[in-house]
């Protein structure tokens, strides 16, 4: 076989292959008899017919076309890796013959991965995301504890802000009362916003046994109806006004484990700040990335970001499905339209991929080395997500034949870790402050504990991100 490559552009090749004339003659011999098996002659037995009585019967054409079906993707793939060539996707053929005096020859055009040097990983340097806690973040948090803890008792007065009143609600649309949004004696609390802003307006100053009539539009998020106009009739049954607890030790014992109001102030500081510093963490790798991306110049296989468009229109469907409605419904209710969707999920999916061939070209020059125990790891952090058994997960990824994925999947962020670690981190909280909040520092973070990476264009992406070149993890029910 003689294989040669003319690069057509950045992300394009055309493979010229040229096989020998006795090659192509053995996948006429085979044909031939697969053929046989196939059809029934008089006075032969199943696949026992010689080859020129088949010619008789189905014509020189057939065996000739069974014998570039069956053969000519194989000579294709052995193109590619004669070559080296990582296609991205599936390749236009154009045979210029096929026969066995003259052997075969065709060209093949086909999108490849783009070859490019990575950029140096090192010299980023960003700031820390501010993570400390304003006292005023504490103050409201038990203030909001204080309110879970209140008594509620009824009162023979009018209706105020925070108030909780008993009612009945009815809702009509166009004439019609909508049965699903029919609730009794139902707890509601002035000011919360629950049906309508108008509503809390005008059960300020009623009374038990009041009844309000309305006119107003209903909320966007209402089901099947949101955004009509409505008329809403509510009763009130009657009013209760709650009684918050003071912030003391008394307090502190009861809605927690501590026994004075400043341990359990010291515990809330603690637990907000905690939070804050994992939410930093996650979003100073995306800062980081993104800024090692803009180094990054490279053109992007038009296939690869189809492909990935492909999956999140998919994704859209999918999740139509799901609520029993159609796609443009759902855009609906979202608040966009297909187009616009369309437009976000191609500006997603470019950064998703250039992310990709980005991080895979640094891991390839890092010579990142992949054990067992890193997959076993893997499959396990995919369990947790998913709170699902390992043995399943491994069992999906065995069916699906997407180890491939996982493995890039561990690649893409070791990759990652290797640029943050790299990376001159401003105002970063010191080891002491890591530790007395229990957060592992990074360097001595288990792989399993990885809550994935952050692509540039997307909202989160663990599995670095999906393409025609590599299967992904499917779990069912996702």
């Amino acid at each position: 076989m003689k294989t040669s490559v003319e690069k057509l552009d950045e992300v394009s090749v055309r493979l010229t292959v040229e096989v020998e004339p006795e090659r192509v003659k053995r996948a006429f011999d085979h044909a031939a008899r697969e053929l046989a098996k196939q059809v029934n002659l008089p006075g032969f037995r199943p696949g026992k017919a010689p080859r020129r009585i088949l010619e008789q019967r189905l014509g020189e054409g057939a065996i000739a076309q069974a014998a570039m079906e069956n053969s000519i993707s194989d000579y294709y793939v052995e193109a590619l890796r004669e070559q080296e060539l990582n296609p991205v996707a599936q390749p236009e053929l154009d045979v210029d013959h096929f026969d066995e005096a003259d052997g075969c020859a065709f060209t093949a055009t086909v999108e490849v991965r783009p070859e490019f040097e990575a950029p140096d990983h090192t010299g980023i340097t960003v700031s820390f995301p501010d993570w400390e806690v304003a006292e005023s973040a504490i103050d409201e948090h038990l203030e909001s504890l204080r309110d879970r803890f209140a008594e509620v008792d009824e009162v023979d007065r009018a209706a105020e802000s925070g108030d909780l009143v008993t009612v009945d609600l009815e809702v009509e649309v166009d004439g019609q009362v909508i049965e699903d949004a029919r609730v009794s004696d139902a707890l509601y609390e002035i000011g919360s916003g629950g049906v309508t802003p108008k509503l809390d307006d005008l059960l300020v100053g009623v009374v038990a046994g009041a009844d309000v009539e309305f006119e107003d539009t209903l909320p966007e998020g209402f089901p099947e109806h949101g955004g009509s106009e409505a008329t809403l009739r509510v009763h009130v049954t009657d009013v209760r006004a709650k009684t918050l607890p003071e912030l003391d030790d008394d307090f502190a014992t009861t809605a927690s484990a501590f026994d004075t109001i400043d341990e359990l102030r010291a515990d809330v500081r603690r637990s907000m700040e905690r939070r804050r510093v994992l939410e930093a963490q996650q979003h100073l790798r995306s800062q980081v990335l993104e800024a090692y991306l803009a180094r990054a110049e490279v053109t992007l296989p038009p296939a690869m970001v189809e492909g990935e468009v492909e999956e999140r229109l998919h994704q859209l469907e999918h999740q139509a499905e799901q609520f029993r409605m159609d796609v443009e419904q759902l855009l609906e209710l979202q608040g966009t339209d297909r187009e616009s969707f369309e437009e976000q999920a191609r500006e997603q999916a470019s950064g998703a991929v250039r992310a990709r061939i980005v991080l895979d070209q640094l891991s390839n020059q890092l010579e990142v080395r992949i054990e067992p125990s890193d997959i076993e790891l893997e499959i396990i952090r995919h369990a947790q997500q998913n709170q699902m058994k390992p043995e399943e997960i491994a069992q999906i990824i065995q069916e699906q034949g997407s180890l491939p994925a996982l493995v890039g999947d561990i690649m893409r962020r070791r990759a990652i870790d290797t640029i943050v670690e790299a990376a001159t981190i401003e105002g970063e909280p010191s080891e002491e402050v890591l530790r007395g909040l229990e957060i592992v520092p990074a360097e001595d973070e288990d792989d399993a504990s990885e809550s994935g990476l952050i692509m540039p264009g997307q909202e989160s992406a663990a599995d670095g991100g999906s393409g025609d070149d590599e299967p992904r993890i499917i779990v069912p029910g996702q």
